[in-house]
């Protein structure tokens, strides 16, 4: 099977390794290899690649409303167009409950529920992957909260996943063996980002707890990211994770 991997990232390639190892033909377009989604032939270079099914797994870290929501937007009507061209089928990485109203301040999920929601309207439509926070997203925060020697780390409450094993399941579905129109993953207990982070063995800066003030930053605080009951746990525990993580 031909799978075109759209994301240059962590998750693009936890994504491509988990494709390889279930058989598929993997092409991974990201900017470090010249493919630029929201360019204006970014269409045609991505249906002449013919894949069969096409995973959207790009990213804009951003806490503004309109650049979030401008770019996932942009880019899952690209994405949305070549799978309509070239007949694939098109799986979109998600975040669990991203489309709450309560964290719709938070402009990076509302921008990722405005590109669920273009996914949904786009050519033939999309199969959704929603995961929880990634381990990986305590050291992610330390460096894009960064101010000199001190990182600040928001108050959340979560149900941190292995993206290893998120990746496995967007290739389960892009191969078929799973057949949902969403399909909503999590890890398998209840921490905090600080938790994750004071966990962390050489952090590099001091971290500094930050509340985020109003109703997103209470929702943050009180659950409001963490998956329902009846969300598929997957994956390790982070500490477990963490004993065989590489540095």
């Amino acid at each position: 099977m031909r799978v075109a991997v759209v994301g240059g990232g962590i998750s693009g390639v936890a994504i491509e390794a988990a494709l390889g190892a279930h058989g598929c033909s993997v092409t991974r377009l990201s900017r470090s290899s010249g493919f630029d989604v929201l360019a204006d032939d970014a269409v045609d270079r991505l249906a002449s690649v013919r894949p069969e099914v096409i995973v959207e797994a790009t990213g804009r870290f951003t806490t503004s409303r309109r650049r979030a929501t401008d770019f996932f937007t942009r880019s899952t009507a690209v994405v949305g167009a070549a799978a309509e061209r070239s007949g694939a089928r098109h799986v979109l990485l998600s975040i669990v409950n991203c489309t709450r109203s309560e964290v719709q301040g938070y402009g990076y999920f509302a921008g990722k529920t405005a590109q669920e929601q273009a996914a949904g309207a786009a050519g033939r439509g999309a199969t959704i992957v929603r995961s929880a926070q990634w381990f990986e997203f305590a050291a992610q925060n330390l460096e894009r909260l960064r101010v000199g020697p001190i990182a600040f780390v928001p108050r959340m409450t979560i149900a941190p996943v292995s993206l290893e094993a998120v990746a496995t399941v967007v290739a389960e579905v892009a191969t078929g063996r799973r057949s949902a129109p969403v399909v909503e993953v999590a890890g398998p207990e209840t921490t905090s980002l600080w938790a994750m982070t004071t966990a962390l063995p050489h952090p590099g800066v001091v971290p500094v707890p930050m509340p985020i003030p109003g109703r997103t930053g209470r929702a943050f605080r009180d659950g409001a990211l963490l998956p329902a009951d009846d969300v598929e746990v997957v994956g390790p525990t982070f500490h477990e994770w963490l004993a065989t993580a590489r540095p």
